[in-house]
């Protein structure tokens, strides 16, 4: 476990050093200058020369590179120009509203794929089983922007039962956060139930054609013993790193998310510093967003350990 621990850390720092390269040139290399974004178009060149030059946007770009590179070993991720104050406080500011969409559809997804799996796995000649597979695939396949308009146009625009833009902290009104949350949350869980269910289910399947649960059943364990007892707990294995996977994507595309439903978490806060050209936000975002994606992971993968000894063996 320690050995999974210690190439989980290596690999995380792997993937920052990689991601914060590939961002710090993509942005770079896109035409456009962050001064002319702050100043306005009415800028002179003379403000503008002044204002590139302090930010040290006139020097060569692998000399910029090798500060901002510095600078991050040393955990300093630059200021924003946006918010006038260091990136990390910013981000540390804005990561609630994110974490709650990301872990509350996670967990939603989670309860509600259990059962539909294991009824579609158990009874694969029912009405739900037929159903399982178109649904799943349209679930997958639908845009979570498209879905987000819909949901705001009938709950928002026509019946108007629930507001369509803002966040409540559940520190002030947790009644009223609940709200802000329903319709992110269900446009999130779309997609991720959809994909829980159909790994569940081939999961599943696989476990009630095993050896052992015939002898369980000869032996005359009931049929919901069977299930729940003996072969969820299996076919749960593969659906923890599914898991893991689906809660890091959730953190990816959140922008989406909170761009339409205007929450002020880690997506918005991308968007802005995109938007306003702020190259050390939108790098600063990326970063934390990959240590999230990794750590999670890293959880996963040692409970995974923790709940299949062979792997241990191995």
């Amino acid at each position: 476990m320690a050995g999974l621990v210690l190439r989980r850390i290596r690999d995380l720092v792997i993937v920052l050093f990689l991601v914060g390269t590939a961002m710090f040139f993509i942005i770079h290399l896109i035409p456009g200058n962050p001064a002319i974004a702050l100043l306005g178009p009415y800028a002179t060149q003379e403000q503008i020369a002044d204002l590139t030059a302090s930010l040290g946007l006139d020097q060569p770009l692998f000399t910029q590179y090798v500060t901002w590179l510095g600078n991050l070993v040393q955990g300093d991720m630059g200021s924003s120009l946006i918010f006038a104050q260091p990136v990390l406080p910013v981000i540390l500011d804005h990561v609630t509203p994110t974490i709650l969409l990301a872990l509350g559809s996670t967990i939603i997804s989670a309860v509600i794929a259990v059962p539909l799996a294991i009824h579609a796995a158990a009874k694969p000649r029912s009405l739900w089983a037929r159903m399982v597979t178109p649904v799943t695939a349209f679930g997958l396949a639908m845009p979570s922007f498209w879905l987000a308009l819909v949901l705001v146009l009938v709950f928002g625009v026509i019946f108007q039962v629930l507001p369509t833009s803002g966040y409540v902290d559940f520190g002030s009104d947790p009644g009223e956060a609940v709200k802000y949350l329903v319709l992110p949350i269900v446009v999130l869980v779309a997609h991720q139930a959809a994909l829980f269910v159909a790994t569940l289910r081939e999961s599943m399947s696989g476990e009630l054609l095993s050896l052992y649960l015939r002898s369980a059943r000869a032996k005359g364990v009931r049929e919901r013993g069977v299930l729940y007892r003996h072969a969820l707990p299996n076919a749960l294995l593969p659906a923890i790193t599914v898991i893991g996977s689906s809660f890091g994507n959730v953190l990816g595309g959140v922008v989406v998310i909170e761009t339409v439903f205007s929450i002020p978490g880690w997506g918005q806060l991308l968007y802005n510093g995109i938007t306003s050209r702020d190259y050390q936000l939108i790098i600063g975002v990326t970063l934390m967003i990959a240590v999230v994606y990794v750590v999670v992971n890293l959880i996963a993968d040692l409970l995974y350990l923790v709940a299949d000894p062979r792997v241990r063996v191995r």
